[in-house]
């Protein structure tokens, strides 16, 4: 039963981050002229946010989530948390892929 917690705070922080990462990129503005900086910070937001996604994850589930019980029980938690945190970080990566991919022509499709 603890192991879900993990998984299911992997993936609410992913989700959680993506829209922290669509929110930075549609307040980005466009830059006009011929070399725009405004793609290149969008990128450089997504990415910030990529490495804080697993960060963030793990010290939540490490240090707020962990269940008080028998080593085995901990054991189990911890092992979960490392897989979370692993999918949780892919699971971001694939969004933000998907998502650039979809809206190729607007501020999330710089990200890629």
């Amino acid at each position: 039963m603890q192991s879900t917690t993990a998984y299911v705070l992997s993936f609410v922080i992913a989700f959680v981050f993506i829209l922290v990462a669509a929110l930075s990129a549609n307040t980005i503005k466009y830059q006009g002229g011929s070399n725009p900086s405004d793609p290149r910070k969008r990128k450089v937001w997504f990415w910030i946010l990529a490495v804080i996604n697993p960060i963030l994850n793990f010290i939540l589930g490490y240090f707020v989530f962990k269940p008080e019980g028998n080593q085995m029980v901990t054991e189990s938690y911890n092992k979960a948390l490392f897989i979370g945190t692993g999918i949780g970080f892919i699971l971001y990566i694939i969004l933000g892929f998907v998502l650039s991919k979809i809206f190729k022509n607007g501020k999330i499709g710089n990200w890629f």
